[in-house]
């Protein structure tokens, strides 16, 4: 089986959830005897990493990786800027691969990567069937503000046009599947397949017990990631015997400073950031759009419960076996839900722990995902 995995970038180089799904996907295919040609990108002006780099990266099998690499292109900050930078990166790499794409048995794209690609088949070129992947879908789902609704504007009819135009729509299931329904896709033309997490990455058990709650927020500083309800919860974080810890890029000005609270800044180390996960009992995900979060993924498989709102494909991952969902982010709901775990029992705390640690367990390892990927992708192949 021949794939070209098509990617607009791959943790560690390009931080992000589609990042980090694009790593363990290519790793994971490359594990079940795959040939594959990678196409990446990292942000101008960072360093571009070697094809040797990426396949060591990767470790990849001799003869099993192909690795092809742009930095991805400044457009400037008019609006719509960066779907004109995703439409010329689609045509980048669509030239690269130029004449390569009938040798493909499938063509794995993520966001817009495959819309100049898509345009040109459209119009009757002959390629290998094409998946599309968009993770959260958020430009159909509620923001918090006008700039993220003009934003949604903008970035819907391309959207729209590649998932009406491929081959098969990769969806994490939940809302996710309903949103692209609603844009025409037949479900036939739907897989469900769910995001996963490494072997490595599962815990033995949770940690720590008997210690000082601990509460996290991993996130970007976006509005979609709920931030600002979340900083509207200080009275409860202030009056209360517990730790609250944040990873991820937060400016000074939007950090709540009071004691309880802990910013690490963006983490890109995998060992560093489970060590700060181990140090909490609590993830709080209160995000406005979501697709099936890694950050939940990656909490849950060592051993955390979780508060997170009932976005995307979350509710596959949540409920109240194993923390508390949120039906929609209110500051008075998000408040009970903390305050709620703040005062939960140890010993039922822990059961919630527990379960969230077995679920990933059963059904969101990465070794079960790349196999139902692959055979989703041999059905859609015999569909040419």
């Amino acid at each position: 089986m021949r794939i070209a995995l098509i990617t607009d970038g791959i943790s560690p180089y390009v931080t992000g959830g589609m990042q980090r799904h694009s790593y363990h996907l290519a790793r994971h295919l490359l594990r079940l005897d795959v040939k594959l040609t990678l196409v990446h990108c990292v942000w101008a002006g960072d360093r571009l990493p070697s094809a040797s780099e990426v396949m060591e990266l990767l470790d990849a099998p001799p003869g099993s990786l192909e690795v092809i690499g742009f930095h991805f292109p400044k457009a400037g900050r008019l609006p719509g800027h960066y779907l004109r930078e995703s439409y010329r990166y689609s045509c980048e790499v669509y030239t690269a691969l130029k004449d390569r794409w009938v040798e493909f048995d499938f063509v794995y794209s993520k966001g817009y990567t495959a819309w100049c690609l898509l345009e040109n088949k459209q119009k009757g070129e002959h390629t290998a069937p094409v998946g599309v992947k968009f993770h959260g879908y958020e430009m159909f789902q509620k923001v918090g503000d006008l700039r993220g609704k003009l934003t949604q504007f903008l970035l819907r009819p391309p959207v729209v046009f590649l998932n009406r135009n491929a081959n098969v729509v990769f969806s994490y299931g939940g809302e996710i599947s309903g949103i692209i329904e609603q844009m025409g896709v037949s479900p036939d033309r739907i897989a469900n397949i769910a995001s996963g997490i490494d072997d490595e990455w599962i815990a033995e058990r949770p940690l720590p017990e008997g210690q000082k709650r601990s509460f996290l927020f991993i996130g970007r500083n976006e509005r979609r990631k709920g931030i600002e309800e979340l900083m509207r919860c200080r009275t409860i974080i202030e009056s209360s015997d517990i730790e609250f810890h944040w990873v991820g890029p937060i400016p000074e000005q939007k950090q709540l400073q009071i004691p309880q609270c802990h910013y690490h800044g963006e983490i890109r180390d995998a060992n560093r950031l489970r060590e700060i996960i181990d140090g909490c009992q609590v993830l709080v995900a209160p995000s406005h759009s979501e697709g099936m979060p890694n950050v939940i993924l990656e909490a849950m498989a060592r051993g955390l419960a979780v508060i997170a709102t009932d976005v995307g494909a979350v509710s596959m991952l949540v409920n109240r076996e194993n923390g508390r969902l949120i039906q929609a982010l209110k500051v008075k709901a998000l408040k009970e839900a903390i305050q709620e775990l703040i005062h939960m029992p140890e010993a039922e705390l822990w059961q919630l722990r527990h379960t969230s640690l077995e679920r990933v367990r059963r059904d969101f390892k990465w070794s079960q995902i790349a196999q139902k990927t692959l055979d989703t992708i041999e059905a859609y192949t015999h569909k040419k």
